[in-house]
């Protein structure tokens, strides 16, 4: 499909929203009628990719086949050098006992300060300096796990585990064994360590394991569709610094950034309704949700409205992508339906 000479992308993981009993809109206040109205007014896309890393990826050339190195890309961002090996991403998390099984909390459900992760990290270095562990960990909430040579494992992005059980999501391969015993000892390495009991007095979740995901290294050339990108996000940063597309800071509503928006296709990603969505948070959601509603739907529906020059898509990141614009959203005549309808499959 041809791009405008300006098309606003709005990629926005977790808009359908947490899982629950009961429907979402049961817990709705107030609708988000211009989300409803910019949705109901518009067609739909279908496409291979779903989840945050692989859309990104979609838009930056990247196929889906291909799976997706987001450790050397989000180093890239975290420390603004490209890698010299290998890497993997090996973050920080808490698995939490719950009868049977292990359910993972990463470092979006919980506070992790600079000097508790360097300690961390020199106490994991020592233990296991004779296997060469180059861990590090530029940024409190993601850590990198250098490595001599290329491991045959798959991995899985802590999104899909979130608040699970880990068993299923485990890394597989030939190597996958090594892998999960490496984690148990990094268990009881990390179990009473001084970071750790500090963290349990205070009443903070142990930093407990590591999780292993998203290795590889830097990709060949890339062909992204975006000419300008507007993202705090690490991944989304290293893929627009490899690609060399401009990177802005996200705007703080849609008036701001259409006042001043440059010609192409650009991507504004807004990820506050993720990790609420991943983590069953509820009235996180809803929050987020309305200060969406306020912030970006209504703005751009008023601008659609008024005669703006933008075309619009709102990207879900599973595998639909909304697009809609001036003459759709006139078409005052189209039903209009709650935007969970639209989201269904």
């Amino acid at each position: 499909m041809p791009v405008a000479a300006q098309q606003l992308v709005l990629l926005i993981p977790g808009l359908s929203g947490p899982e629950s009993d009961h429907p979402i809109t049961d817990y709705f206040e107030q609708r988000p009628v211009a989300l409803d109205r910019l949705l109901s007014r518009s067609h739909d896309e279908h496409m291979q990719a779903s989840g945050l890393e692989a859309t990104l990826a979609g838009y930056f050339g990247i196929g889906a086949a291909t799976e997706l190195p987001v450790a050397p890309l989000s180093w890239l961002a975290d420390t603004g050098e490209p890698a010299t090996q290998y890497l993997l991403r090996a973050d920080p998390v808490h698995l939490r006992a719950d009868q049977s099984s292990l359910r993972l909390f990463d470092a979006h459900s919980f506070s992790l300060a600079q000097d508790e992760a360097d300690a961390l990290v020199a106490s994991i270095n020592d233990f296991n300096a004779a296997d060469g562990w180059q861990l590090h960990a530029p940024h409190p909430q993601r850590w990198y796990l250098g490595v001599l040579q290329v491991p045959d494992i798959s991995t899985r992005t802590p999104a899909q585990v979130a608040g699970q059980d880990i068993d299923p999501f485990l890394p597989a391969g030939t190597d996958a064994r090594h892998w999960h015993a490496m984690m148990n000892e990094l268990q009881m390495l990390l179990h009473d360590h001084p970071v750790n009991i500090a963290r349990e007095a205070r009443g903070e979740p142990a930093i407990n394991s590591l999780w292993f995901w998203g290795g590889g290294q830097l990709p060949g050339t890339l062909t992204p569709q975006l000419n300008a990108l507007y993202s705090d996000h690490p991944l989304a940063m290293g893929l627009a610094q490899h690609a060399g597309v401009p990177r802005y800071t996200v705007p703080a509503d849609a008036g701001e950034l259409l006042a001043n928006m440059p010609d192409g296709q650009v991507m504004v990603l807004l990820d506050g309704l993720e990790w609420p969505a991943h983590y069953n948070d509820i009235e996180g959601w809803l929050d987020e949700l309305q200060q969406l509603e306020r912030a970006w739907f209504a703005p751009v529906l008023a601008a659609a409205q008024q005669g703006g020059q933008a075309s619009l898509v709102i990207d879900t990141c599973q595998g639909i992508r909304f697009h809609t614009g001036r003459r759709a959203q006139r078409a005052f005549w189209k039903r209009q339906y709650p935007f969970e309808a639209r989201l269904q499959p």
